[in-house]
């Protein structure tokens, strides 16, 4: 019982003369402070710090290499996607709200996602930027096949109409 009350008024105590050094020290680093004094910088970091600095550079670099994984398999679902005329199964690894936004894309959003590239398909899927014709990540609902496109979606080909008119040029 009596240790701990001596060490209780030692630890006051202590307090006290720690609260009375900094405030007796105020003036002289304000005085320091115009004059152009005081504490130099430290040369280099601790050894904590450095290891807390390496630690989160490859917990970043960790990070980076998740998110071009993540727009990998998307590329390659895409790509899958299209071969196969209508959506196929989903990575399961991914995160659920990719696995969500993935079956629901339109074989357009996945032409668009395929023809992009790699660093754009990530900045859309965290939601830096979107890829223009391409909806954002949510939960869309899936889509069971792709509608069929027409067999000739742009115009013919220049030489193909030039054919077409030389043959009706000719005489017979």
């Amino acid at each position: 019982m009596l240790k701990s009350i001596v060490s209780a008024v030692g630890a006051a105590l202590r307090a006290v003369f720690a609260l009375a050094g900094g405030v007796l020290s105020v003036p002289g680093r304000l005085a320091a402070a115009l004059f152009g004094g005081g504490s130099a910088p430290p040369a280099e970091d601790t050894p904590a710090v450095q290891d807390l600095v390496a630690r989160l550079a490859a917990a970043d670099a960790e990070e980076q290499d998740n998110w071009k994984r993540i727009a990998d398999a998307i590329w390659h679902w895409c790509v899958e996607s299209l071969i196969a005329d209508g959506p196929v199964a989903v990575p399961s690894w991914l995160p659920r709200p990719v696995k969500a936004w993935l079956p629901g894309l339109t074989a357009n959003e996945a032409e668009t996602i395929v023809s992009a590239e790699k660093q754009a398909i990530q900045a859309h899927v965290r939601g830096l930027y979107g890829l223009p014709g391409v909806r954002k990540v949510q939960t869309l609902a899936p889509v069971k096949e792709w509608a069929p496109e027409p067999a000739q979606r742009q115009p013919a080909p220049v030489f193909a109409v030039d054919a077409t008119c030389e043959a009706a040029r000719r005489p017979a």
